[in-house]
């Protein structure tokens, strides 16, 4: 039985279902990216010098220029930390970044990169593989796989069943739901809800409705994020995520961004299609 391993750089499993995307090394080919044609827009110095993260399950596309119609010189995979050389804004945003061996434009889409430093998490006998910050850990429980930073009291909290009727009731006791809206996560559409505390004091997660398995060692917050994926009629996954204060959502964010499983609309952004890098 394979055990889960955190590594640095692009993930294990997804290498083994997503084999298009991880033909790609995480050290990008050697090339010089031609000088941009148009115009650039000085970057401040807040993102001149920072770094960026390659979250995209299936790498992500360096233009030779802030235009996505201009060609490939390179594509960074999953996990790739790329430094921001420059900043222009027009055309929906682009960084000029600075991989091992080749500078070039990427867009600006804060769910293909991020700016935190991350490890990979990978096990494929949870299912999924993801990305979390260099400074968080991980506990593989029996009903969930709990991810929480080494301090502090936020939780990712991500549970697998048959279907939704076994992980139990959306909406936690005690909670109202405060936003909802659809995300498309690795190919797969879920609504994402927020939800308030109505003041209680932290309690642990309870086990799904039904089930026989012990609750979780996470504690609800003042605030609890969710979404669920359903993969086929015997498949679906919950992402929660325990929370304080809504500055720490990109964490989250980032996590759901990064996520990969070996289902097939997961290895194929679109029907039929083989798998591509972002943008």
């Amino acid at each position: 039985m394979r055990r889960a391993h955190v590594v640095v750089g692009p993930l294990g499993v997804v290498c083994t279902v997503l084999v298009a995307a991880c033909g790609s090394s995480a050290t990008t080919p050697s090339a010089t990216a031609a000088q941009s044609a148009a115009p650039s827009t000085s970057a401040t110095p807040k993102i001149v010098g920072s770094q960026r993260t390659v979250l995209s399950q299936l790498g992500l596309n360096i233009h030779s220029n802030p235009d996505t119609s201009s060609p490939v010189v390179a594509t960074a995979a999953q996990g790739t930390v790329l430094t921001v050389q420059d900043y222009q804004a027009a055309g929906g945003g682009f960084y000029k970044v600075q991989g091992a061996s080749t500078s070039g434009w990427i867009v600006a889409d804060p769910n293909l990169t991020s700016n935190g430093a991350y490890q990979s998490y990978s096990s494929s006998d949870r299912g999924f593989s993801a990305l979390i910050p260099q400074t968080w850990t991980f506990a593989e429980e029996t009903a969930d796989v709990l991810f929480r930073p080494q301090q502090g009291q936020q939780t990712i909290v991500v549970r697998t069943a048959a279907n939704s009727a076994a992980l139990g009731s959306e909406a936690p006791s005690g909670y109202v739901q405060a936003n909802s809206q659809q995300e498309i996560i690795c190919g797969y559409t879920g609504q994402l809800d927020s939800y308030q505390s109505g003041g209680s004091a932290p309690q642990a997660t309870p086990s799904p409705s039904g089930s026989s398995s012990p609750a979780s060692s996470a504690s609800r917050l003042a605030n609890y994020a969710a979404i669920r994926l359903r993969f086929d009629a015997t498949h679906t996954m919950e992402i929660g995520f325990n929370y304080q204060t809504k500055d720490q959502l990109s964490v989250f964010q980032d996590f759901y961004n990064s996520i990969s499983f070996p289902f097939p609309q997961c290895q194929a952004p679109l029907p039929s299609a083989s798998a591509a890098p972002a943008t």
